[in-house]
């Protein structure tokens, strides 16, 4: 595994230039670039300060190795097609979720009582909609095929207006685990409204694991996002990420491995020197 500061910012010329003095090249503009050197991005610290640039994005790249040898891992990235409907002032929300106990100003406290909507379907195995990061729509062959024997349960897809199912697609069902992360090293987002706590999503390192994780798919009890955001986050077992893999749903680059809090210090101990780092 290896870890990078990611530096995004609007470039100027004397900036480019001082730049190309330590070998990174970057164009006068919006830009941006890694620097996987810890002793290198120590020494332009100072310099990023003084520019009034965001350090705030702390990357990892893991090996094929790293992410397939995980008994378990976390799903970070998808397709992502559309949008959930009616998509005018978010009245997909009022429609699919029961909202009565919803802050409306971080988005926890809803839960889902209605199918969703969409006008059309990609023909992606897997993908999931904009606004929402913790559901997944499958198409039906591939539910039946391996997601069904496993003991997991579906929910239709409708189409917007006229209400029809659409028999190609289904949703995954994902039970909520009640067993909590161990996320002291993530920043916290305390709503002032209602005191719920959301995580920062942005992950850095192995992602935690809970000591008892629920078999093949299931949810986190935290919530994660900024903002009206709120979403939780989705784990699968070794063998259900390699069954996804095999079937051409996800690549093996769509998952972050996890780690057991005995063994988060030793794998992530090149995190800590990073962030220590600031």
């Amino acid at each position: 595994m290896k870890f990078f500061r990611q530096i995004t910012s609007n470039w100027n010329e004397e900036q480019v230039a001082i730049l190309r003095q330590y070998n990174i090249k970057v164009d006068v503009g919006i830009g941006r670039f890694n620097i996987y050197d810890l002793s290198l991005y120590k020494e332009l610290i100072p310099l990023f300060k003084k520019w009034e640039i965001n350090l705030d994005f702390l990357g990892q790249d893991f090996t094929k190795k790293e992410i397939l040898s995980a008994d378990y891992c976390m799903i970070k990235s998808w397709n992502l097609f559309g949008y959930p409907m009616p998509d005018n002032d978010l009245g997909y929300l009022y429609h699919t979720y029961d909202t009565k106990n919803m802050c409306d100003e971080c988005g926890i406290g809803k839960y889902q009582i209605d199918d969703f909507r969409v006008i059309k379907v990609p023909k992606y195995p897997i993908w999931g909609l904009g606004w929402i990061f913790d559901e997944f729509f499958v198409r039906t062959d591939l539910y039946v095929k391996i997601f069904k024997p496993l003991g997991v349960k579906c929910r239709p897809l409708r189409k917007y207006k006229d209400d029809s199912i659409i028999d190609s697609y289904v949703q995954l069902v994902i039970p909520v685990i009640e067993e909590p992360l161990d996320l002291s090293t993530y920043d916290i987002d305390l709503c002032p409204k209602c005191g719920m706590t959301k995580y920062n999503p942005k992950p850095h390192g192995y992602y935690p694991l809970q000591e008892h994780p629920l078999p093949y798919i299931y949810k986190t009890k935290e919530h994660f996002g900024d903002g009206f955001s709120s979403f939780r986050r989705v784990f699968v077992s070794s063998y259900l990420r390699d069954l996804m893999i095999e079937n051409g749903m996800m690549r093996f680059r769509h998952f972050m491995p996890c780690a057991k809090s005995e063994e988060l210090c030793t794998k992530n101990k090149g995190m800590m020197e990073w962030l220590k780092a600031g």
